[in-house]
């Protein structure tokens, strides 16, 4: 992997009840394990149902062609 490709997590839960870190010690170690840090965490609690997700925003603002994008499943996207 090019040393220039930046990882990051991204964390969605649907409501404020449910906790959206639930999956980020399985994606800490699954990167550990790759051999590779994760650049930055992005975490929010917003329905997928809607386009209102901040931080999903951000991160695609960020993120450049190459660049790893780590989620649970991909329905938290």
């Amino acid at each position: 992997m090019a040393t220039n490709i930046r990882i990051y997590g991204y964390l969605r839960a649907s409501t404020d009840e449910q906790d959206a870190s639930r999956a980020k010690n399985d994606l800490i170690e699954f990167a550990d394990k790759m051999g590779y840090p994760v650049a930055y965490w992005f975490e929010e609690n917003e329905s997928g149902a809607r386009l209102h997700r901040p931080e999903l925003f951000r991160l695609l603002d960020i993120a450049m062609a190459g660049d790893i994008i780590l989620v649970e499943q991909v329905d938290r996207i």
